[in-house]
């Protein structure tokens, strides 16, 4: 190396919002903003929420390129709002950024698309209330429970309603993306790798029972997450109860858990093929009864293989013979 030369070494620091449709580089410092905030978070420069131009005078009430008005009334409280505000902080209402029809963006608060006509639809949101907060922590007041929790976890945990974690909105539980912020409130499924939101207690793809507190995979008698150490309660998943782990129905709604054959209602075992008593084909995920050329379950898509009874080789739903050990197929 030259002796006169240095190297000096920098942090770069990742853009605080990932490139996409809606975000374009700051006019100012080139860090990656949003559209519809505004103003940048690395340097404060503030800039047009329709076209991205820089603006000048702070005050200004429309964009001198683009003509944009920067600011309109919440219809709901006539609360004054930056044009591209998503959620109004006085009265919680949502507005719609991408129309649902043909994903032009959405500016302000119209009552129909400006692009294709499609009709608009806000809704009233409530967020969690910062009950106190430290470095690297923050607790929030569930405002359904009233229970106090940690943000991270994404959801209370006595009531189960989900929050994101960066901007504290209440979530539904089929939304992965906070509507607010963006934010990306799910993690991967340990079993099949799908997206679960934040504190759901089961995968919706493939029903593996989940820690809501850290997401790993239980089984659905556990009372204790053996990863997080989170304690689990049972619940009838037809009205709620609580269950202990031993309970095989509900006692208040009186809802069987022993898994029954559709055709026969003998018990059937969780991950057998058929029913021992009547000789159904069930998939033995859900246990729905299948056909010998189903190649995938009708109720839960699991896909479906067929073995020879003889030797244990895999066979197609159309083999008249096993291609392994020539047992003929009736």
């Amino acid at each position: 190396m030259d002796e006169g030369r240095q190297i000096e070494l920098i942090l770069v620091r990742p853009d605080p919002v990932a490139e996409g449709p809606d975000t374009l580089r700051c006019p100012a410092c080139g860090t990656g903003v949003s559209y519809d905030d505004g103003i940048c978070s690395a340097c404060g420069q503030v800039f047009c929420p329709g076209c991205g131009s820089a603006l000048e005078d702070e005050e200004a009430e429309a964009c001198p390129e683009c003509g944009l008005a920067l600011s309109f009334a919440c219809p709901s409280c006539d609360f004054p709002l930056a044009a591209g505000a998503r959620l109004c902080p006085e009265c919680g209402l949502l507005f719609t950024r991408r129309c649902p029809a043909c994903q032009a963006r959405i500016l302000d608060a119209p009552e129909a698309c400006p692009e294709c006509g499609q009709a608009l639809e806000f809704e009233h949101r409530t967020s969690a209330t910062i009950f106190a907060a430290e470095a690297g922590l923050v607790l929030l007041r569930c405002p359904v429970c009233t229970a106090n929790y940690a943000s991270d976890m994404g959801a209370c945990p006595d009531c189960g309603q989900r929050v994101c974690p960066q901007c504290y909105l209440l979530l539904e539980d089929g939304e992965l993306d906070c509507p607010h912020c963006g934010f990306h409130a799910a993690r991967p499924c340990p079993a099949c790798g799908a997206d679960v939101g934040l504190g759901l207690p089961e995968c919706p793809a493939c029903h593996q029972s989940l820690c809501p507190a850290c997401g790993t995979a239980v089984a659905e008698d556990d009372t204790v997450c053996a990863h997080c150490g989170t304690e689990l309660e049972l619940v009838c998943p037809q009205c709620g109860a609580n269950l202990s782990p031993e309970a095989d129905h509900c006692p208040q709604c009186g809802l069987s858990f022993v898994a029954q054959c559709p055709t026969c209602g003998a018990d059937w075992t969780p991950g057998e093929g058929h029913c021992a008593q009547c000789g159904q084909l069930l998939c033995p995920e859900c246990g729905s009864a299948v056909e010998e050329t189903d190649e995938a379950c009708p109720v839960c898509g699991v896909e479906l293989l067929l073995f020879c009874t003889s030797c244990g080789a895999e066979v197609s739903a159309s083999a008249q013979v096993c291609p392994s050990c020539g047992e003929a197929f009736e």
